[in-house]
């Protein structure tokens, strides 16, 4: 178990038992988006999970190299590190699929099929040769598949969007994240001002949303 004492079942994500033909039918699906987001440059710049040339190595020399430029130019960097809890198991689906279409341009027949992979499915438990009810899956990515990954950077890459309006260097491997931002210690005093405004930008938005 990743975390003991927690309850098993929200511990482990169900493991998707597709047929050989679903995992043909997934591969094929995967090429076809993983190319689509490649040639119109739709991945997410700093997210460095689940790609080709695109590693833990990767994410660790980026965040290096800007610590060590920041430190050149005689500035302070503070950097916040994120693990979101279960993130994959957390994946809102209307969420996603409004993502897919408005952010990425699926529509029609390919956002059905998407609407129709995510949606309306369920799973059981086997203990023992016990078979436990049929639960609805709600949320998450299904586990065990090639495009769970790849709809969670998707998902996922929404990040990006709400900390580009406040913070200039942003980094991520899969839901681990690095918030960093640099500045003199001589100049300290001008970096705290801009503070209240920030809070009152991140109130004002909240008030939108809740609204």
């Amino acid at each position: 178990m990743k975390k003991r004492g927690l309850d098993p079942k929200k511990n482990y994500r169900p493991i998707s038992n597709f047929q050989f033909v679903s995992k043909l039918v997934e591969r094929s699906v995967f090429n076809q988006l993983h190319e689509y987001l490649l040639s119109n440059n739709l991945y997410p710049i700093f997210q460095s999970a689940y790609r080709a040339c695109h590693s833990t190595e990767t994410a660790l020399l980026k965040v290096q190299n800007d610590l060590l430029l920041n430190m050149d130019r005689g500035h302070v960097t503070l950097l916040v590190l994120l693990d979101l809890s279960s993130a994959f198991d957390t994946i809102d689906h209307s969420f996603l699929l409004s993502r897919l279409r408005y952010k990425f341009g699926f529509d029609g027949l390919v956002l059905s099929w998407f609407k129709s992979y995510l949606t309306g499915r369920s799973f059981k438990v086997l203990v023992n040769d016990v078979l436990s009810d049929t639960f609805d899956q709600e949320w998450g990515a299904p586990q065990g598949s090639c495009l769970g990954p790849l709809l969670f950077v998707l998902y996922f890459s929404k990040l990006f969007e709400i900390t580009g309006c406040y913070l200039p260097n942003v980094h991520a491997y899969a839901d681990d994240t690095q918030l960093y931002i640099s500045f003199s210690p001589n100049d300290i005093d001008e970096q705290l001002k801009t503070l209240p405004a920030i809070e009152d930008s991140i109130a004002v938005r909240a008030q939108i949303k809740a609204q």
